[in-house]
């Protein structure tokens, strides 16, 4: 590589489902062209012929779509710093093969009840008036079903954007995956109040009906919430999703969008994704340090949340980090299912005596963390990101195992999330905190190569 030649790097599809993604049969020439400005790498896109499809200054970069012989011109341009293909191969997706401990589970989870009532008790909704009132909360999925297809009222919306179309509206969610999530937040019917039932809901739609998306339309996703977040008091993003870790984190350019969001000020929470319990199992961008990334606690009947589901990510991070950050409620959990949802044929649908979608996964743990946040900053709007993280961590509830012995901080990272104690918390400084540091930097964790 001759010096200053651009790096053409590659970074797979990016996929929502616990029972995994499905292979596309042809190679991607999308790509993601960096340079000093947005503008930079749109002309350097041009000069080779190429096209602009998506304009992306929140990381310097747009998109394209361009031919091999294209992406070599590309490399040799010295305005181009880097050039990375999102392609999807076997090799890239997620894998459909479980551990044993995981099938087991899912199918002993088939028979259990759903645990809605004891997660609003664990948050103690009846004890407090929070409700998550004036705080916006974007949820980047596969949209939100509309009235006319949902099973029961709507959550409240704010707006919505479609970031397939980069157009508002037209959110319509064909999968569930997004509404499910959404109705954990605000509730659904008279049988469940919802962790935040006053926040605004903002979703914005880059999944397909697969669960799949265009890494690019994700991050136009992004790009759209950093640029309305003060229009729509957005104080928190949610990314429920798992992606392939094999590129630096500081170098992903998904992670890079979601550092740069939250250094313009949103509270970003991620899953740890679904493919535990190996160790080194978090799934990008759960492994970005700068993230709030969040776990799976499994619900027991006695203890309730005292242990990780077995599904959920485990740490380290290829980087050296303790991932996840936290857990939250993240199985047995009822929420509403479009009417016209389609969801994979390997999939079982599972549903309470009233008709809900009772799923598990570490996106709707995240989801959880990220209502249970929004009541935190509507009780203390002054909390900055990197408070909120702290808060959380420093209050989190360690869980230990049945012989007493506590759980592995790459299973659970800190805990337990525990709303109470952080809303009577001062502790704003933890070692997560990572407050003044150049988000290009890239860092490393204590635990690199074990």
């Amino acid at each position: 590589m001759s010096p200053g030649a651009a790096r053409v790097l590659a970074v797979s599809l990016v996929c929502l489902l616990l029972t995994g993604c499905l292979a596309l049969p042809t190679r991607s020439l999308t790509a993601i062209v960096f340079s000093g400005t947005a503008d930079n790498a749109a002309l350097a896109v041009k000069d080779v012929g190429g096209a602009v499809s998506h304009q992306l200054p929140l990381i310097n970069a747009v998109g394209t779509v361009l031919s091999s012989r294209q992406l070599e011109q590309l490399a040799a341009d010295g305005r181009v710093e880097r050039v990375v293909v999102s392609e999807s191969s076997d090799s890239d997706v997620a894998s459909n093969e479980r551990s044993s401990e995981v099938s087991n589970w899912l199918d002993a989870s088939k028979t259990r009840r759903s645990v809605n009532p004891q997660l609003m008790r664990y948050i103690e909704a009846d004890k407090h008036s929070l409700t998550g009132k004036g705080v916006g909360i974007a949820l980047i999925d596969t949209g939100l079903a509309p009235l006319s297809q949902r099973n029961d009222g709507s959550p409240g919306i704010a707006v919505g954007y479609n970031a397939i179309m980069k157009a508002e509206g037209h959110v319509t969610d064909y999968s569930g995956h997004g509404t499910h999530l959404a109705s954990l937040l605000t509730g659904f019917g008279t049988s469940f109040k919802g962790i935040a039932p006053d926040a605004a809901v903002i979703p914005i739609k880059a999944f397909n009906t697969e669960d799949e998306a265009n890494v690019l339309d994700v991050i136009e996703g992004i790009q759209w919430a950093v640029d309305h977040r003060k229009r729509y008091n957005l104080r928190v993003l949610n990314l429920s999703m798992s992606a392939s870790a094999e590129l630096p984190y500081h170098v992903d350019p998904l992670n890079r969008a979601l550092t740069a969001a939250w250094n313009a000020g949103l509270v970003v929470v991620v899953s740890a994704g679904n493919d535990g319990p190996y160790a080194g199992s978090v799934t990008a961008p759960g492994n970005n340090p700068w993230l709030i990334s969040v776990g799976a606690a499994d619900f027991q009947a006695v203890n309730g949340w005292r242990d990780v589901a077995p599904f959920s990510g485990r740490g380290p991070t290829r980087s050296g980090h303790i991932k996840p950050d936290i857990l939250a409620p993240g199985t047995l959990l009822a929420g509403v299912r479009p009417m016209n949802a389609k969801r994979p044929a390997s999939e079982s649908i599972i549903t309470d005596p009233n008709g809900y979608w009772v799923a598990s996964g570490a996106s709707q743990a995240a989801a959880v963390a990220s209502g249970i946040i929004a009541l935190l900053l509507e009780s203390r709007p002054e909390l900055s990101n990197h408070d909120v993280k702290c808060l959380l961590a420093n209050t989190a509830r360690p869980l230990s195992n049945n012989q007493g012995r506590r759980i592995s901080p790459f299973a659970q990272g800190r805990g337990l999330i525990n709303l109470q104690d952080a809303l009577a918390s001062a502790q704003t400084l933890c070692e997560e905190r990572l407050e003044g540091i150049d988000p290009d930097t890239a860092l490393e964790g204590a635990f690199k190569g074990r």
